[in-house]
């Protein structure tokens, strides 16, 4: 539900007026910036939850939970605190970017888009699923470089009948019944005796004979538990087993792989029990020999996304380039009062900034213009996408944050060189 609403966004220098935005915005709250070291609470609607490398949150809409680790999110290029404005938003099935596979069915009004989009961390985060207990359920992420949707494998059941799965990168889940896949997909299993409680432990799956394009399908054991992974299509893949120290999460450099070369071959079917994953059976298991670590983060986890500035005012611009040679180059735009007009040849005017122009290199690409300080002058802005050369028709999204509340979250394709979109406008008094 819209409702016109005023928004305070901070006291200015001595002498000036509080400015007020007026616009119409979703409902919701103030953002909530974490302390070092402080767990938020769960936190509904379509509000940010502000997280820095140094602090965890658990973010809660729609049945979801989304938590953050201490250390997952990315440090600056200066090897600063990084800070991510997280979300959490329904999607209407119509709005979804493709349709669902044959034979699968949405489970109640669980489509939700995590922002920021196609944000690689630097460790994985878990999202909690509402499946109540319903083994023919499976999560699906939308991958951007296939245009399809692709199963996340579960990592635990819980005793109130939700699911657990890891997260690498943000964008579209959908939670559907799709029995046609659950009874003939597989499972992975790596047994307690291989598990040190000490750690967490991350297990990644990759096709043998797949590329950078595949899912990244990750799972975790965060407590000294066996190691499960549920709901994986049969055949061969290399397997990358990560481990991170409890007591050292905020470090990239205390993440360790396992030394040796594992290829897992998946040819059983996996059987539901009757209760955790501890009940079922046909797991594929995967045993450890010799078992020896080194320092580092694993390869088949993606670049890292450089974290970018936030603000009382944030635009992000997501999309994927596949190749230098098919990339698409779109421009993110803010005009306002008094000729401001912030993008890739202003980067910076008034008390706004682009913190970033992404032209045609491939991955996760992001354009990003936030508020530097609240010294705002009062007129009426735009936010605008500019599709400036390359490949036309990709698909694009762009949030825009005003004092924590997602005001607009739009997903988008141009289809002619040059052309904009207009994206949203917003008053300042």
């Amino acid at each position: 539900m819209k409702k016109s609403m005023t928004y305070k966004i901070g006291t200015l220098v001595i002498g000036l007026t509080a400015m007020l935005f007026t616009s119409c915005l979703s409902d919701g709250d103030d953002t909530m910036v974490l302390e070092k070291g402080e767990k938020n609470e769960f936190v509904d609607g379509d509000q940010t939850v502000v997280v820095g490398t140094n602090e965890y949150a658990d973010i809660e809409n729609g049945g979801f939970t989304l938590y953050v680790p201490k250390g997952s999110v990315p440090k600056t290029n200066s090897g600063d605190n990084g800070r991510v404005a997280f979300s959490i938003s329904h999607v209407d099935i119509p709005d979804l970017p493709c349709q669902l596979p044959a034979g699968a069915s949405v489970v109640g009004k669980n489509s939700i888009k995590i922002e920021p989009m196609n944000f690689t961390f630097n460790s994985p985060l878990v999202l909690k699923c509402p499946t109540e207990g319903n083994t023919n359920c499976v999560l699906l992420r939308y991958n951007d470089y296939t245009n399809s949707w692709e199963v996340v494998p579960f990592s635990s059941r819980n005793a109130d009948g939700t699911s657990n799965v890891s997260l690498i990168e943000t964008g579209y889940f959908v939670l559907v019944e799709y029995p046609q896949q659950t009874t003939e997909m597989g499972g992975v299993r790596i047994l307690q005796k291989y598990i040190d409680n000490e750690y967490f432990y991350y297990l990644t799956l990759t096709p043998v004979n797949g590329s950078s394009k595949d899912a990244k399908m990750i799972a975790f054991s965060p407590n000294g538990s066996p190691l499960y992974m549920a709901y994986v299509a049969r055949g061969e893949y290399k397997a990358v087993l990560s481990r991170q120290k409890r007591s050292q999460l905020n470090s990239a450099t205390e993440m360790e792989q396992y030394s040796s070369v594992i290829r897992v071959k998946v040819t059983d079917k996996l059987i539901a029990g009757t209760g955790g994953y501890d009940t079922y059976t046909g797991w594929t298991d995967i045993k450890l020999d010799n078992i020896s670590w080194s320092d580092g983060r694993s390869d088949a986890w993606g670049t890292i996304t450089t974290t970018y500035g936030t603000g009382k005012f944030q635009a992000t611009l997501t999309w994927v380039n596949p190749s230098e040679a098919e990339h698409t180059d779109y421009d993110l735009h803010l005009l306002g009062p008094e000729n401001l007009h912030v993008y890739f040849s202003n980067k910076k005017q008034g008390c706004f900034e682009l913190d970033r122009d992404w032209i045609s290199n491939p991955g996760n690409a992001v354009e990003n213009i936030y508020s530097v300080s609240d010294n705002f002058t009062p007129g009426q802005y735009q936010v605008k996408v500019h599709h400036y050369n390359g490949v036309v028709g990709r698909r694009y999204n762009c949030r825009v944050i005003i004092n924590g509340v997602v005001v607009k979250s739009v997903s988008g394709a141009i289809a002619t060189n040059k052309q904009y979109d207009d994206i949203y406008s917003f008053n300042i008094e």
